[in-house]
């Protein structure tokens, strides 16, 4: 029993003095947002792993950014580990935190995705709008469009 004891207490020290650093790779994304509507309301980009995906109130890291009379805005989301990941981002136009949509769930309200794939009929996969974020600074464009201008 005290063999294996030392042992262990010999193996836990060696492994110990190895100097491992076991913290996670972390990165920086930057969102470019275009086509920003100067007199409308906050851009909402939130970024999702592949199982939330699409789903409300789920979104890994989110930002809300302010138009401030431009076309054009950014923001950087911190910290999120090396994967693979969606943008999705909205211009609340009138103000209440969600996107918009009709009767018909089409979105009332300017939206895209990271990638810009075409969503004019379908909602896009996750592999449509999938970024691998594999570097410490990463930044994507986005275009914001309402529906009819898919």
């Amino acid at each position: 029993m005290n063999g294996i004891l030392g042992f262990w207490l010999l193996l836990s020290t060696f492994l110990g003095s190895q100097g491992q650093d076991w913290t996670v790779a972390t990165a920086r994304l930057k969102v470019n947002v275009s086509g920003v509507a100067a007199d409308g309301g906050n851009i909402h980009v939130a970024i999702h792993k592949e199982a939330t995906f699409l789903q409300d109130e789920s979104a890994l890291s989110s930002i809300v950014l302010s138009p401030r009379g431009g076309a054009d805005v950014s923001g950087q989301l911190e910290a999120l580990p090396h994967d693979t990941y969606a943008v999705a981002v909205f211009q609340d136009m009138n103000g209440n935190d969600q996107l918009d949509k009709n009767a018909l769930g089409i979105p009332t309200e300017p939206y895209a995705f990271s990638n810009n794939p075409v969503v004019k009929w379908r909602a896009p996969t996750f592999n449509d709008a999938a970024v691998p974020l594999n570097q410490a600074e990463q930044a994507i464009s986005i275009t914001l469009k309402y529906w009819k201008d898919y």
